[in-house]
């Protein structure tokens, strides 16, 4: 017997704590018969040690195997820096062998993305530190990819207590902040942080740039999709028609 919702597909979503955009941004172009289901877990966002990376796997596999009881298509972690390790799909497969589900991480995601736009060369604009930004940029390179610029909004991470203002960041001034970046030489445009509104200004910062425009959020649903046998045409920029 067929569900009632969700009968295409149910996308898993593990988010922090504080992130209130992801969920929504995905909610509302998600195509019929696809649901969403979410849940939290306390992260460290900055764990760089064996230890630290060791508390936040657990507890990311831990809300994968709660996810997974629901009978998930597919979950996806929805942050960006904590995912940024390199081999990219290791951290999928670990959350694959954890709960029996294919599996998508936001910065995999985006690396993912970039090559399915052919993008080899790219800039990118993140709302964090310059030191988190930098991290990402690592990252990519690792990957394969060039970055060459990059601009931090010189935002905070998420620690337990700390308001946030990354949700409130404007879609006009993310627009504005992404097309001040000299895209000189670039394949595409990278947006990073899933707790950055990007969905309204994908298609006016793809105009004006005359470049693809990949986002974590985007990039994510386009990987969580595709792993849960969802290929729909979707109205976010060129990756969704590619």
């Amino acid at each position: 017997m067929q569900p009632h919702f969700g009968h295409r597909a149910r996308l898993g979503l593990v988010v922090p704590p504080n992130n209130t955009v992801s969920e929504a941004e995905w909610a509302s172009v998600l195509p019929d018969g696809v649901t969403l289901h979410a849940t939290r877990f306390r992260l460290n966002p900055l764990a760089r040690t064996d230890a630290e990376l060791d508390v936040l796997r657990e507890g990311l596999f831990d809300a994968c195997r709660m996810l997974a009881e629901a009978e998930m298509s597919v979950v996806a972690f929805a942050c960006t820096a904590p995912s940024a390790v390199s081999p990219r799909a290791a951290m999928e497969a670990q959350m694959t062998a954890a709960c029996g589900l294919p599996a998508a991480t936001a910065a995999a995601a985006v690396v993912d993305a970039l090559q399915a736009l052919g993008a080899r060369r790219v800039v990118l604009m993140s709302p964090f530190s310059a030191a988190v930004t930098q991290h990402e940029a690592d990252f990519m390179a690792r990957e394969g990819l060039q970055v060459l610029a990059q601009h931090s909004l010189g935002h905070g991470t998420y620690q337990p207590g700390r308001r946030l203002e990354i949700h409130r960041i404007a879609p006009a001034d993310v627009r504005d902040a992404a097309l001040a970046i000299d895209a000189g030489g670039a394949d595409a445009i990278v947006l990073s942080g899933t707790n950055l509104v990007t969905f309204p200004v994908i298609d006016a910062i793809e105009a004006a740039s005359r470049l693809p425009v990949v986002s974590s959020n985007q990039a994510l649903l386009w990987s969580a999709l595709r792993k849960a046998g969802v290929a729909n045409a979707l109205p976010l920029g060129r990756l969704f028609t590619a």
